[in-house]
């Protein structure tokens, strides 16, 4: 961890910069760009928007929006990828705080103020997703979803930030390599990142009262494609991770979880809740053994 802080101490002023990664969100965008208007405290911040690669208009969209709250920049980054945008935003940033959000998704009026509060020099800060305001019954019903998220810290460190909702400074972006854009969109693309600063030194806090409105996939096709994805993306992160053991099983063990649960397959029949719960983590399953498969070629 660079021992340097460029910030000086948590409570002094310091450039706050939100990042969005946005591809073909031209439907939800200016739903997120609307809610950082609504930002309350006196926290002064910019926003960077990166296009990346989008056919919908995201970017004109963006471009068009005119805040009374910050000043807003667009960008472009043609290589698709979610870790390919936020680096691409980042980069930008000459120093200061940087905050993430999806374009997909809603901040809560205290958000900003709420991460800038909780950080402190050699941290980075993670808020709380509300899985309420965004998705019905069923589509929570289909995740498995609680209310909200629970803003725990395993040990041994296991990452559980939401990059949705989350904060850093450029410093330590910087410090340890940016995020690897060899991971963006399978799912689970952030947690690498966040493993790699913990192992530099830096250490979660969280915010509790910084929320985001966060938007589920619809329908049991996208659910079962994102745990598939998470499952495999797992391995893959496992694969140049210290904390191997605790991201993902291993390949007995996984073989043997799957196998456990076809078996027990008449007991996930008799409600919508575990059949749900059945098909995720059997595409979780099947997703780590493809995902070892990969490894190993």
């Amino acid at each position: 961890m660079t021992s340097a802080d460029p910030f000086g101490d948590a409570g002094s002023a310091r450039a706050v910069t939100v990042v969005i990664p946005a591809r073909n969100a031209a439907a939800t965008l200016g739903a997120q760009l609307a809610a950082l208007d609504r930002q309350t405290g006196d926290i002064q911040f910019n926003v960077i928007v990166v296009d990346n690669g989008s056919t919908d208009g995201t970017g004109a969209l963006a471009a068009a929006h005119v805040s009374p709250r910050y000043s807003l920049r667009v960008v472009h980054e043609p290589v698709a990828g979610t870790n390919s945008a936020r680096n691409a935003g980042i980069a930008l940033v000459d120093n200061g705080m940087v905050l993430l959000c999806d374009a997909d998704d809603e901040v809560s009026p205290q958000w900003v103020s709420e991460l800038v509060a909780a950080w402190t020099p050699g941290t980075w800060v993670a808020g709380i997703v509300d899985y309420t305001p965004l998705n019905s019954a069923r589509t929570r019903l289909q995740w498995g979803a609680a209310a909200r998220s629970a803003g725990v810290t395993p040990e041994p460190f296991v990452d559980w930030t939401f990059s949705c909702n989350c904060g850093f400074d450029r410093a330590m972006w910087a410090d340890i390599g940016g995020f690897d854009a060899t991971l963006s969109g399978v799912g689970g693309d952030d947690t690498e990142f966040f493993m790699r600063a913990y192992a530099a030194g830096y250490r979660q806090r969280w915010a509790p009262e910084a929320l985001v409105a966060y938007r589920l996939r619809a329908g049991v096709r996208n659910m079962c494609r994102q745990r598939y994805r998470q499952g495999r993306n797992q391995v893959r992160v496992a694969s140049r991770s210290a904390a191997s053991a605790a991201l993902a099983p291993g390949r007995g063990a996984t073989v043997r979880s799957l196998t456990w649960l076809l078996l027990a397959t008449p007991r996930y029949l008799f409600t919508a809740a575990r059949r749900y719960q059945w098909l995720g983590a059997a595409c979780g399953h099947v997703g780590r053994l493809v995902g070892y498969r990969a490894v190993d070629a």
